[in-house]
């Protein structure tokens, strides 16, 4: 009878997700009935091919830039990957990122690297998440310059205040020996899943090791090719926009891209669909840029970085597979 009851909070919780991804598409679906369909397709039925295709293949150094930059992890963590099994771990996680609501990607490249450099999955996932944080600040930066650059009201300062605070203050805490201290005090009074989380030898505790491994010069480095990855991420998007022919410069097309981003964190949509062209539009739309060739952006972008970066993926994917019994067990 537990597992019974088990098995249905399980499905319960499984359908409670798959309808708030749900909400993301239908954001989309409303967008699409609000807007003028004849004048979406006319926009992207005279895009330009060939800056459209320059775009998709800078998939493979923005990719390339991003695996360098998690190996450097890696080896601040003394661990060594080489440069072939990691790109193959990366492109298979945008693979899997790309079918799977969230952010199950994450968990193949922690995956690939417990299985071929025989360390423990959390110390593993320690690096994946390391790799995500800086994606995820650069973004908050870029974003949050981009949201200044509007007349913000009150209200809408206090709500990206918040967000930074939101985003920022956990990672502090985690990482500030005191803090982490009181917590893994607190921690270890909630039974065998606090022991489990804030023991010695815990989950948390592990994990937090992996990060404070990461010292000064590999911070440098991660910042560096941080920076040069996503120079060439909005050099692409740049070149989506200037397929469509906006009148909009490289700035404003950054901010709109980090900013759609950003909004994909949000975890109300699959692939970012819905939030990310609802978030691109509003943005683009103070810029100058009206609805239906916002959209059509943004759709480019889609197609660019997760139909295309998937499909390399799946290659990835089929070169080295992981069996689905090990996802199953993460």
């Amino acid at each position: 009878m537990p597992q019974e009851v088990t098995h249905s909070r399980m499905r319960l919780h499984l359908s409670s997700a798959t309808v708030l991804r749900l909400l993301g598409l239908g954001l989309l679906v409303v967008l699409i009935v609000r807007l003028d369909l004849a004048q979406v397709w006319s926009v992207l039925r005279t895009a330009d091919i060939a800056l459209i295709m320059l775009a998709v293949a800078g998939v493979l150094p923005l990719i390339w830039v991003k695996t360098v930059r998690w190996q450097g992890i890696l080896r601040a963590q003394a661990v060594r990957l080489a440069i072939w099994p990691a790109l193959l771990a990366y492109f298979s996680s945008l693979f899997v990122g790309f079918l799977t609501p969230g952010r199950l990607g994450e968990f193949i490249k922690a995956i690939h690297v417990n299985r071929d450099c025989d360390i423990s999955l959390t110390q593993a996932f320690s690096s994946v998440l390391a790799d995500r944080l800086f994606d995820l600040y650069i973004l908050l930066g870029v974003g949050s310059a981009g949201l200044l650059t509007l007349a913000l009201e009150d209200t809408e300062m206090l709500a990206l205040v918040g967000l930074v605070l939101l985003l920022t203050t956990p990672l502090v805490l985690f990482l500030n020996n005191t803090s982490f201290d009181w917590f893994q005090r607190i921690g270890q009074r909630f039974g065998t899943p606090g022991r489990k989380l804030f023991a010695v030898d815990g989950l948390l505790v592990d994990m937090r090791a992996g990060l404070r491994r990461l010292t000064f010069k590999w911070l440098v480095w991660a910042v560096i090719l941080t920076v040069l990855a996503y120079g060439i991420f909005f050099g692409q998007c740049y070149l989506l926009a200037q397929s469509l022919d906006l009148e909009i410069g490289f700035i404003p097309v950054m901010f709109a891209v980090a900013y759609g981003s950003l909004i994909t964190l949000v975890p109300i949509s699959i692939s970012g669909l819905g939030t990310r062209e609802a978030a691109m539009i509003a943005y683009l739309n103070s810029a100058g840029v009206n609805a239906e060739a916002a959209l059509s952006f943004s759709l480019l972008v889609f197609v660019t970085f997760y139909v295309a970066g998937g499909l390399v993926g799946a290659v990835a994917w089929w070169i080295k597979p992981v069996p689905f019994t090990r996802l199953q067990d993460a």
